[in-house]
């Protein structure tokens, strides 16, 4: 399937979450999501960021998806906090 962002979405395929380790049994339902990823599809109004960018979302933000077993989140253009360049982010 194929998804085209239209107007001011932005649709971005999610970094693979990161294993943490410990002896701390922690529910997914608590986990908090994956909040980085890259641009796959831009709304015609779109102009703060390219397909194949590399983005910071806001936590929670949009609608998320699952096309073809990858993760996507469906977000406005203001859910963009920003472009990552290189250095991987770490959540806390």
């Amino acid at each position: 399937m194929i998804l085209h962002a239209l107007g001011t979405k932005v649709l971005v395929k999610m970094d693979a979450r990161q294993p943490k380790t410990g002896r701390i049994f922690i529910p997914d339902s608590f986990v908090s999501r994956e909040i980085t990823g890259t641009v796959a599809s831009i709304g015609e109004y779109v102009d703060c960021v390219d397909v194949n960018d590399r983005v910071l979302l806001r936590h929670n933000a949009g609608v998320e998806l699952v096309i073809d077993d990858e993760e996507y989140t469906l977000v406005d253009e203001d859910s963009v906090l920003g472009l990552i360049e290189d250095s991987p982010i770490e959540t806390i």
